[in-house]
């Protein structure tokens, strides 16, 4: 006979507190500022809840008074235990007479089968579940849910949104667990969708013999229920989502977990709120989960299609499109737009209609049918149908007052400027176009003729650049926001905005993309509504420029080409000049030969003109610019010449190699094709085939040491400017706008002692 394993209690115990960290409670005991007690703290911190030696697992406290009852299990068919302990622990505690607890929470589960969290409000007399969205709250309340459920005392609750973490947690927790259940990579979309659209339709019997397909019948059954599709389009959805035992079959023994971890953010009652909770869940899911790369789906982030609805300034009677939707985020925003302007049911109903798209990918194109459904669109208009077939085209020719767009990505034989064309085609005359685009399409020569006819047809009415990192850990897709009036051409002397996001409200930290102070967002549109009232605009991280001049620059459309470089404080060069120097440390430590090639000679400048003073001018006007000669590092055996290419970190060195000298350098600063400029104090030879050439400046006046690092940090103060999709090739670098310092810097700055001093104190520490 097979022995029992013992699951320990504690596991459910664990998972209590990280969650209700999460929600934003504090698990220290009160006598330390946190809301939690467990067990036999209870009675000794709070002797006179009548509870004697009865002890549940939790109590948790708002400003010192117990509010909840939790108590744990440690397996999933222990849930109805958990709510009935946790409730007679509540009911001990009131009938004592000190106190009043009206919330219970029952958890039951482990790890590998997932967890069942109830909760039950104190009503009248008798206890009920806690509601919100009219649905029963399925996981741990936050402590303003709490609060709320407290202060409307009618076992009802204000919903509180996953935070972004909690759903790229969920996100990752589900990839891994459909990563061990093997399930391919491009099959792993379906399955949160007909798990989370079985979920609307009602619980799903965990306990059945073919969960496969009961969650097929009720994701169909939802579906068909539905008044939003016409039965072809329903077929087609259901066709889309359906799970095959093929290919799911291995899936059976982790749905429950899946299950569980969808409850924890509340998914019923979040699908009836403002939060697009599948594009939130499906961007998490595919930027963050195991090996979902692959799939080579980009989704915008939900704040930017906010920001760019808000852009769009959608009114009743609006239509609105978007050609390559995904999963609808755009949708979802402007549809959101639109709905907070309805004040009667006949804008309603006419807001419903409004909203059109189209996505190639069947599980994508499903998943944004289904967000609109859930959101309440009265008919998803939406098309699994290339967008630029002709018929497609010729189908949504002039019929749109607003056209949002973020194209695929470098997708062959249909280049973004194809989808932006499809998309000012589809609108009206004065229509917006508002599109989040691949940067380098504004600023490459291979788009140049493009955009210089796009201003004969249409208006640009503004650029806004976003942070390099906004797709991360897609970092290659760095964007910009496209605003643009449909078929009105540009005016010469009209202006144009540019703008600059560097902060959107979220920083990267280990690994994710979490909240932060400091988003622009907002002063951004501010400034942007100024603008286009014709007001005058704020200067920082804001210029206006001239159609002319954009004709002039390749009319390149980067705002990063126009926008000046804020002034420098002596912290500012400081700060900068410290990370040149420690670049020099980091290359010597990794690459202790380097030493053997340092040029003592390489700052003399005798016979130089004096460098000017507090001038600003082009980067032209102080150095020549070269680019480097040499092939690559592949096509060079071993050696003691340092290799710079156009990496970051050890001066762009990656490697020593044979020395060819046709192609030595001899210019002391060297850039890299993403604007970080290095000092290199060696002969060296540079990379110089293609775009990510190194560029190598040449001094036009004599410069010391200090003023050679001071000129760095002027370069390096601009690496904004310049990224994979908008290198810095010698035409942008010559143009670059520096400032000369103020006045000499005499300061003696003996950087080949400082290099010796270095190498010697590390082969010293080096030493065993």
């Amino acid at each position: 006979m097979a022995k029992k394993i013992k699951i320990a209690e504690s596991r459910a115990r664990y998972f209590t507190r990280k969650i209700a960290s999460e929600k934003g409670w504090n698990i220290n005991h009160p006598s330390k500022g946190g809301d939690f007690l467990e067990e036999q703290e209870i009675s000794s911190y709070l002797p006179d809840t009548g509870l004697g030696m009865s002890r549940p697992d939790f109590l948790l406290c708002l400003n010192g008074s117990p509010v909840i009852v939790i108590e744990t299990k440690n397996e999933i068919k222990k849930n109805n235990s958990a709510i009935e302990q946790a409730i007679r622990y509540c009911n001990a505690i009131n009938e004592h007479g000190k106190y009043n607890v009206k919330i219970a929470i029952g958890i039951a589960g482990e790890e590998s089968s997932g967890y069942i969290v109830e909760v039950r409000y104190l009503h009248q007399g008798s206890w009920k579940e806690l509601l919100t969205k009219g649905y029963p709250i399925t996981a741990i309340l936050s402590k303003d849910e709490c609060r709320n459920a407290l202060t409307s005392d009618n076992a009802t609750t204000e919903l509180t949104i996953p935070s972004t973490a909690e759903f790229v947690d969920a996100a990752i927790e589900v990839s891994n667990i459909l990563r061990s259940a093997k399930i391919e990579t491009t099959l792993r979309p379906k399955v949160v969708g007909a798990i989370t659209t079985a979920i609307y339709q009602g619980d799903i019997n965990l306990g059945s013999t073919n969960i496969l397909a009961d969650i097929n019948k009720m994701m169909a059954d939802t579906i068909n229920s539905s008044s939003h599709f016409d039965q072809h389009k329903k077929e087609k959805l259901i066709e889309s989502l359906t799970l095959g035992i093929n290919d799911y079959g291995r899936l059976s023994p982790y749905i429950f977990r899946i299950i569980s971890i969808l409850k924890r953010l509340n998914v019923k009652a979040v699908l009836q709120s403002d939060a697009d909770f599948l594009g939130m869940f499906y961007e998490a899911f595919l930027r963050y989960g195991a090996d979902n790369n692959a799939m080579g789906i980009v989704f915008t982030p939900r704040h930017i299609t906010r920001m760019c609805a808000k852009i769009a300034d959608l009114e009743i009677g609006h239509k609105a499109i978007d050609i390559a939707c995904g999963t609808g985020g755009f949708l979802v925003a402007a549809f959101d737009n639109m709905k907070k302007k309805c004040h009667s049911s006949e804008a309603l109903a006419l807001a419903r209609q409004s909203i059109y798209g189209f996505d190639t990918n069947p599980t994508v194109w499903a998943l944004s049918c289904l967000n609109m459904f859930f959101r309440g669109d009265g008919k998803s208009n939406i098309e699994n149908v290339s967008s630029l077939e002709p018929e497609s085209k010729e189908s949504i020719r002039m019929k749109f007052n607003r056209a949002f767009l973020n194209p695929p990505f470098h997708q062959d034989g249909e280049p973004e400027r194809d989808f932006i064309d499809a998309s000012m085609d589809a609108l009206i005359q004065d229509g917006i176009f508002i599109g989040v685009v691949y940067a380098g399409v504004f600023a490459d020569e291979e788009n140049q003729e493009w955009r210089a006819n796009f201003m004969k047809k249409h208006t640009l009415i503004g650029m806004i650049s976003l942070p390099d990192e906004l797709f991360y850990p897609n970092a290659s897709a760095i964007t910009t926001i496209m605003i643009a009036k449909a078929h009105v051409p540009q005016p010469e002397d009209s202006e144009i905005f540019m703008g600059r996001i560097d902060n959107d409200g979220y920083m990267k930290q280990k690994g994710k993309r979490i909240e932060c102070e400091g988003n622009q967002i907002p002063e951004m549109l501010c400034e942007l509504k100024r603008f286009r009232l014709g007001k005058k605009i704020k200067p920082k991280r804001n210029i206006t420029v001239v159609k002319a001049e954009l004709l002039r620059n390749g009319a390149e459309y980067s705002p990063q080409q126009y926008i000046p470089q804020e002034v420098l404080t002596n912290d500012d060069v400081h700060y900068l000049n410290k990370g040149t120097l420690m670049s020099l440390f980091q290359t010597i430590t990794g690459y202790p030969d380097i030493t053997d090639s340092i040029n003592p000679d390489f700052a003399n400048f005798a016979g130089k003109k004096m460098l000017p003073l507090g001038m600003t001018e082009k980067l032209e006007y102080f150095f020549d610019v070269k680019t480097g000669k040499s092939k690559g590092i592949s096509k060079y055996s071993e050696g003691i010449t340092p290799y710079v290419s156009s990496g970051d970190g050890t001066n762009g060195i990656v490697g020593l190699i044979s020395k060819s000298d046709l192609e030595i350098c001899d210019g002391c600063i060297t850039v890299s094709a993403f604007g970080t400029a290095y000092l290199q104090p060696w002969n060296y030879m540079a990379r110089g085939n293609g775009g990510s050439s190194v560029r190598v400046l040449l001094p036009k006046f004599n410069m010391t040491v200090g003023e050679l690092f001071w000129f760095i940090a002027q370069i390096n103060s601009q690496k904004w400017r310049f990224t994979y999709a908008r290198q810095a090739i010698k035409s942008r670098l010559t143009k670059l706008s520096l400032t000369s310092p103020p006045q000499h810097i005499t300061k003696e700055f003996d950087i080949i002692s400082k290099i010796s001093d270095f190498k010697t104190k590390l082969s010293e520490l080096s030493e065993i």
